[in-house]
């Protein structure tokens, strides 16, 4: 699913996705650093990704650096594995980071 996305994304962006590029010994520095050089960060909104301590850090980042955060729910994207669109004209930049 997360695959198919990236390769839908990177047709037209340079993209960085934490859990298929990310191979460096300190993984959230990579993030940060990815991150401060964005021009938007996608997150994937799942049941549990406001409980985690990292996410809320890369957000608030985000924020800081005035990074504006697209917001794209689970469904969208499973709908979006199954033939069905998400509307990838409002996602295009230089750089995109998401987060699952």
């Amino acid at each position: 699913m997360l695959q198919s996305f990236a390769t839908e994304l990177r047709k037209t962006s340079e993209v960085f996705i934490d859990m298929i590029d990310n191979n460096s010994a300190d993984k959230q520095s990579r993030v940060i650093s990815e991150l401060d050089s964005s021009d938007i960060m996608i997150l994937i909104e799942s049941a549990s990704i406001y409980k985690s301590e990292w996410v809320s850090i890369e957000i608030q980042r985000a924020e800081e650096n005035h990074i504006p955060i697209k917001k794209i729910s689970i469904t969208e994207l499973t709908n979006f594995t199954r033939n069905q669109t998400i509307n990838f004209a409002t996602l295009r930049n230089k750089k995109t980071i998401k987060k699952q």
